[in-house]
């Protein structure tokens, strides 16, 4: 019985990772996760998108669950032009529900790390819960970035055994007690491309080789804060701009900005889903990662930027707080605005690019050891654990899973030359 050896349950039957999308940030952070639980000898299942982007792994196997008009084809951009995108691809969720069912019978745990629409993922938290699997839900985000009648982060916890969040910023605001696990390193994600010289990088995207360059990454999204990352970049002349990423109406908030006199020949847009190897080049030409978010739970970008390198410049929301370390991994502004982010601008471009490379690098390594995965997948096994028996184990760092991982803080650290 799974209740009585859940360990033994686990690594005869595995665990099934829902995925939905196959690229992005929780992507990333599914694939390291399970090699991770793999190299625990936990065989993993990732559920996930028919055309998805995740490398193979050992101990991990990928199936293509779900498909999505994603525009590449002429009849899907002519379903995309018609406005009826959102309501194919729910459709096709739906329809591939029974073969999620089947999936997740044969583990002994059914891992959930996020569902684009809340209806859809209610709808399937529901049919799995029906089907007797037991869940785990991770909730990257603890709030709808849509306004709807659905809220995930009081809803699917309730329906499930078990809930992760990120930071301790986001544990009062589930509708359960949760387990905090910090968002693992993602120097693996930069690895996988070669190193890119910057002067290479910045010759390709036409940018002058000897300025400051501030990157905004990721899906641009109004409440991103690209309007204020311009605005400040207007108050610190020697910065240029670097935004790259998929436009979810946030190039369109920030129009006028964009079109500023005084931000004339200092901005350069790179819109669309950036591959990794066009991800390695933003990185290697930026000097600084912006995030200058009007809310978050915890950032995938964030990680991203240590991953590659790069210091970063935040606004003090959510959890970002818990993973910036002031004067060593990057700055946190003394308030959400782009007068605040403009400061930061300043001091962070009176340490020079060589200095700013250089405490990346550091920072780096400090996220490697902060952020291990092997621990994160130790933590993770401890909450799968609980969710067959309803007891916690005992981690290598003296307590339950129940005690969660929270974010390190480090005693000493590299530490910005003046």
């Amino acid at each position: 019985m799974d209740e009585n050896d859940p360990a033994g349950a686990l690594r005869r039957r595995g665990v099934l990772i829902v995925e939905q999308g196959g690229r992005g940030g929780v992507a990333d952070y599914t694939g390291l996760l399970a090699a991770a639980l793999a190299g625990l000898g936990i065989p993993v299942t990732i559920a996930t998108a028919k055309d998805h982007m995740f490398r193979a792994a050992p101990g991990v196997r990928i199936v293509g669950v779900f498909a999505y008009v994603r525009g590449h084809s002429p009849a899907a951009r002519l379903v995309r032009r018609a406005g009826l995108g959102p309501v194919a691809n729910g459709l096709r969720v739906l329809a591939a529900t029974p073969r999620l069912l089947a999936l997740s019978r044969r583990h002994a745990v059914t891992h959930m790390q996020g569902w684009e629409a809340p209806s859809l993922g209610l709808i399937a938290t529901l049919l799995l819960r029906a089907s007797g699997a037991k869940l785990i839900w991770t909730a990257h985000n603890t709030f709808e970035r849509r306004s709807g009648w659905l809220d995930s982060a009081r809803v699917l916890p309730a329906l499930s055994r078990e809930t992760i969040v990120h930071t301790e910023a986001d544990r009062d605001r589930v509708s359960r007690p949760p387990t905090v696990i910090p968002h693992g390193h993602y120097g693996g994600i930069a690895d996988t491309v070669a190193p890119v010289d910057p002067a290479r990088a910045r010759a390709e995207l036409g940018l002058p080789a000897d300025a400051l360059v501030v990157l905004l990454f990721g899906v641009l999204r109004p409440d991103k804060g690209l309007g204020d990352l311009l605005a400040a970049a207007a108050d610190a002349p020697p910065w240029l701009v670097l935004i790259a990423g998929e436009d979810h109406d946030g190039l369109a908030t920030a129009a006028s900005w964009l079109a500023s006199p005084l931000l004339a020949g200092r901005v350069t847009v790179l819109e669309g889903f950036q591959p990794i190897d066009a991800v390695a080049r933003v990185f290697a030409a930026a000097d600084l990662v912006a995030l200058p978010y009007r809310r978050a739970s915890q950032s995938g970008v964030l990680h991203l930027s240590y991953g590659f390198g790069r210091m970063v410049a935040a606004y003090p929301v959510g959890g970002l707080t818990e993973a910036v370390i002031p004067g060593v991994t990057g700055w946190i502004c003394g308030e959400a605005t782009p007068r605040a982010l403009a400061r930061v601008l300043d001091e962070a471009g009176a340490l020079g690019r060589s200095e700013l490379r250089r405490l990346g690098e550091a920072t780096r390594q400090w996220a490697e050891q902060s952020y291990d995965w092997g621990r994160i997948a130790r933590d993770t096994e401890a909450v799968y654990v609980r969710a067959l028996t309803g007891r916690g184990i005992t981690t290598g760092r003296g307590g339950t899973s129940g005690d969660g991982g929270g974010s390190p803080r480090p005693e000493e650290g590299p530490r910005p030359r003046r």
